[in-house]
C-alpha cells in the first residue's frame, strides 16, 4: 500500500463537498492565512493502520457549508448556528470515503465520532502524514489533514 497523497485528500474533499454540500471547491497549493478563529473537527479511524483526519476552516466557511447542506441563505441565523454540525457531518462523510478509497472495502475499518472545537487562534502545526487545502466558491479555505500511525 502506498502512502496517501495530498492529491488523494484533495479529490476526496472536493467530491464530498460537491456531493454533500453542492459546493465546487478548487485546490489551493498555498496554506491558508488564518485571520482569527479556526474551527477544527477531528475523527479517529482504525483499519490496517489507524489514524486521525482533521478539517480546519473558519466560521464563515462553516456557515457556507451549512447553508448549502440545508438549502438556505448563508446569512440566515440557522446557517451560522449549524456550521459546527455541518463541518462534523462533512468530516464523517470524508472519513468514510477515505477509508473506502485508501484501505478498500474488503478490509474491516472503524470510524469514530467527529469532535469539533472552535479555537480563538490558529492551532500550531500538528504532526500529519499529508494535507490538502481547497477554496470554496467564496474563496474561504478548508484544509483536510491526515495523521496516519507509523508502520
Amino acid at each position: 500500500m502506498t502512502e496517501p497523497t495530498p492529491e488523494l485528500l484533495t479529490d476526496i474533499l472536493g467530491r464530498v463537498l460537491e456531493e454533500s454540500a453542492f459546493i465546487l471547491a478548487e485546490p489551493d497549493q498555498e496554506p491558508p492565512r488564518w485571520g482569527g478563529a479556526v474551527l477544527r473537527a477531528s475523527i479517529a479511524f482504525e483499519s490496517t493502520r489507524g489514524g486521525t483526519l482533521r478539517i480546519l476552516t473558519n466560521p464563515q466557511a462553516a456557515s457556507e457549508i451549512a447553508a448549502n447542506m440545508l438549502g438556505i441563505d448563508q446569512g440566515e441565523e440557522e446557517a451560522r448556528s449549524s456550521g459546527r454540525a455541518a463541518v462534523s457531518e462533512l468530516l464523517n462523510v470524508v472519513g468514510g470515503a477515505f477509508l473506502t478509497r485508501y484501505f478498500g472495502s474488503a478490509v474491516p475499518s472503524q470510524l469514530g465520532l467527529p469532535d469539533t472545537e472552535l479555537l480563538a487562534a490558529p492551532p500550531p502545526d500538528a504532526h500529519r502524514t499529508c494535507a490538502a487545502t481547497v477554496r470554496l466558491e467564496s474563496g474561504e479555505p478548508v484544509v483536510l489533514e491526515l495523521d496516519l500511525e507509523e508502520r
